[in-house]
Parts: structure tokens; sequence; C-alpha cells
């Protein structure tokens, strides 16, 4: 496809997205369904994967979203799910999922040890006491911030909302 072809459809009349269109070549599409990238909010997202309205994506249509990506974005849903996914290969038997004589994960060891508080805050606190001198990230669930500390003991008492500690 030619990139001068490509046309856009968008939810947001943003000019940041607009000029990056007309800056590639890209053209405005003419119909509801005449686009080949759509920048699109969530509840869009959600009507067009919506099983009955029958709308799906053709072969030359992408989107900025996709369904439950929330479930991949937030640092804590995405922790969740990749060790629900560990989990399912090892039932498997799937060689993915071979560990070595450590116990850790060969070829699935690509996040680091994560903790969601307060559930895991016991355990949390156990592994901040062995690396004392290590870094630590916190981000509260749900936030987009996040801090930074290596040499504050944990208090004894859980934090009330749910927060992610990432050991690096």
């Amino acid at each position: 496809m030619n990139i001068s072809t490509i046309r856009w459809k968008s939810d947001l009349n943003k000019s940041v997205l607009i000029n990056n269109f007309d800056k590639r070549g890209w053209q405005l599409g003419c119909s509801e369904d005449d686009w080949n990238f759509y920048w699109c909010n969530v509840q869009s997202t959600r009507n067009i994967f919506n099983l009955e309205n029958g709308h799906r994506l053709g072969d030359n249509q992408v989107i900025n979203h996709f369904p439950n990506h929330y479930e991949l974005t937030k640092k804590d849903l995405m922790v969740k799910n990749i060790k629900r996914y560990r989990k399912d290969l090892e039932k498997e038997l799937n060689s993915i999922a071979k560990r070595n004589f450590q116990g850790r994960y060969i070829l699935l060891d690509f996040i680091p040890l994560t903790f969601i508080l307060p559930a895991d805050y016991n355990i949390f606190k156990e592994e901040f006491r062995k690396n004392l001198s290590s870094t630590w990230i916190m981000k509260p669930t749900g936030k987009d911030i996040s801090w930074v500390f290596a040499d504050s003991a944990p208090s004894n008492t859980p934090p009330a909302t749910s927060t992610t500690f990432t050991f690096t």
C-alpha cells in the first residue's frame, strides 16, 4: 500500500494527531468505513468489537486500542496475566516454562520481581529485607505516577490501596 493512500479517522479533534497524519501524507477518510487507521476512544473500540453489531476490521484496518487493553497496559494486571500464562504453560508441560536449577524461569524470566500489595505484603517485606541496598519502584495501581526508593524500610502496616512494587 502506498503511504499516500492511507486514510485515517479519529474520534478526537486534536491538532497533534491531525498534524502527524497530514505530515505523513495520510488523508481523512470520506465515509464511516473508509479508513485504514482509526485513532479511537475506548468506547468506539468496544462498539467495533461488539459481537452484536457484526463489524469486523478489514485486513488493511488498524486501531490504537484493542478490547481489554488494560490487561497489558496496567502493570498489576500485566504481572497477574504473565504469572497465569506461566502456570498454564507449566500445567501443559510446555518446554517454554522450563526452570533452571535455582527454580527461575529460563525463557519466561522477562519481568522483574513484582509484588501487588496489600495481598503480597508479607512476601514483599521478606524480599525487601534480603535486598536492603536494592532499588524498588512503587506504582500505585491505576495511577500514572511512580516512586523510586532504595533505603527506607516498608512500614509494618500494608497500604490500604492496591500498590505494585517492582524490584530492579
